[in-house]
């Protein structure tokens, strides 16, 4: 036999209930120590221990492989408390042993002397699982161990005399109501925790599902986002389009039709951050087609194109008035400059019809009344010139009429009788005197033509008698310009 068995041997011995310690107990009593010895329980344990020791292989049988979480035990320490002083209180456990018992036990750190790890085991899978405990165990009838008999002595029939049928049945009361406690403390405890798992599983299980909707939710605001940087990037194209440059400064007459693409393309923005500097964009584009639209109205043909001034034919009808300086003024400085240039022109045109309107009125009304005057009368002052003055027999083809500053009119020439063709008084003997003093002609040594009708006055070149050309002469106002150098120049029309 090895050491190790004879030490085992021994403690057994030394736990043997000796016949002395016998003599002063009750039958009921040495049956219960007789159990206990043989289980292994001291005097330390504590209830719950003593109870393992003397059923180890039951709560063997019960055992999970989970694991129970930790929890705050202390309200189920106070009520293991209340419950050992209520037993003790009916007698069923000594004072002395629960005064000695520890007032709380921590269940998450057990001591070196606590719950086995059989029993840790069965509570941890009561409270995976959710299942009571007294569901896990069977409850039964205790089973009274048979007790060895012991060995033959002088002492037996003493021994014997404690252990009658009347006694043996007080420690089975006793160990079924403390079976009884510990299943109800069990099944308390599998509840605690199977409702704490219970909670932290929902807990996991709504984190689980609100997840998903969480990364929908940035899935979705991802795919918004870039929704919306590529309808502002459509927009800032078709807003470009409108421009003729980079600088976006001459806008093109061809794209104004554009604009309601464009206010489509804002309105795609809206609630965006792109929304604000792209509606004011908008806006400015608006107003500055607005006030080329309305300039241009006035001309027969667009006065301004592609932000530029072009030569236009100002309407009869058209008044400038009527354009307000809030129309006028865009915000941008060069269009603005053009609109104030193409109304100045117009306003120009309208002044100069309006002049030529009344020359042709006036010379109506002297139509109408050199009409009444005699016509010898009218003959002599409508030809004055080439009866009275110059040379009135030469051969045309001598004249170097190519050399005119004015341009020949055979249609206007034709019009003999034009009130046009007729000297102001005093107009002709002037500009004879001045060429007779710069030595051009001699005396009356001069041919005078009839040449155009410009703006009302009528137009006349001087030729020397061979046929050189002089200058042209406004038979109105006394004006003449001819090619000799270190005189005028510049025609008076």
């Amino acid at each position: 036999m090895s050491e190790e068995s004879k030490e085992v041997e021994v403690t057994k011995e030394s736990q043997t209930l000796g016949l002395n310690e016998a003599k002063s107990m009750t039958v009921g009593e040495a049956v219960r120590k007789e159990s206990e010895i043989k289980a292994g329980v001291t005097e330390d344990d504590s209830i719950l221990d003593k109870y393992i020791k003397q059923h180890r292989d039951e709560v063997s049988s019960q055992k999970f492989d989970a694991k129970y979480t930790e929890l705050d035990t202390a309200s189920l320490d106070n009520f293991i408390k209340k419950q050992r002083e209520e037993l003790s209180k009916a007698g069923l456990v000594d004072d002395d042993l629960v005064e000695n018992e520890p007032a709380a036990t921590n269940l998450s750190e057990p001591s070196s002397e606590g719950v086995p790890d059989e029993l840790a085991s069965v509570e941890a899978a009561a409270v995976t699982t959710g299942i009571p405990v007294e569901a896990m165990v069977p409850v039964t009838d205790p089973v009274e161990k048979t007790i060895p008999e012991p060995q033959v002595t002088q002492e037996e029939p003493v021994r014997e005399q404690f252990f009658t049928d009347t006694d043996a049945s007080k420690p089975r009361q006793k160990r079924g109501g403390l079976i009884a406690l510990l299943l109800l403390l069990l099944a308390i405890i599998a509840t605690v925790f199977g409702w704490n798992y219970l909670k932290q599983d929902n807990t996991k299980t709504n984190k689980a599902a609100s997840s998903p909707t969480t990364q929908t939710s940035k899935t979705e605001a991802s795919k918004k986002a870039q929704q919306l940087k590529a309808d502002a990037k459509a927009f800032e194209k078709k807003y470009s389009a409108f421009y003729t440059d980079a600088t976006k400064s001459n806008l093109k007459n061809s794209a104004f039709t554009n604009l309601p693409e464009l206010e489509k393309a804002l309105k795609s923005l809206e609630g965006s951050s792109y929304y604000d500097k792209a509606k004011e964009k908008v806006n400015a584009l608006k107003k500055a087609i607005i006030a080329i639209t309305a300039v241009n109205g006035k001309f027969v043909s667009d006065a301004i194109v592609d932000g530029n001034k072009v030569a236009a034919e100002v309407k009869p009808d058209a008044n400038f008035d009527d354009l307000s300086s809030a129309t006028l003024t865009t915000g941008n400085a060069n269009l603005d400059a053009v609109l104030q240039a193409s109304i100045t022109e117009g306003r120009q045109q309208l002044a100069t019809k309006a002049e030529a309107a009344k020359a042709a009125s006036d010379q109506a009304a002297a139509q109408a009344q050199q009409a009444t005057e005699v016509p010898a009368a009218q003959t002599s002052s409508a030809m004055g010139p080439s009866s009275g003055y110059g040379i009135t027999a030469y051969n045309p083809a001598s004249l170097q009429r190519q050399l005119s500053r004015v341009p020949y009119n055979d249609s206007v020439i034709a019009d003999s009788g034009n009130p046009a063709w007729t000297f102001n008084p005093g107009i002709l003997e002037k500009i004879v005197a001045t060429s007779q003093a710069r030595g051009y002609i001699s005396g009356n040594q001069y041919i005078l033509e009839p040449v155009n009708i410009i703006n009302g006055n009528g137009y006349y070149n001087m030729f020397k008698p061979d046929g050189t050309y002089l200058f042209s002469i406004n038979c109105k106002t006394g004006y003449f310009v001819g090619n000799a150098k270190g005189h005028s120049d510049a025609l008076d029309y």
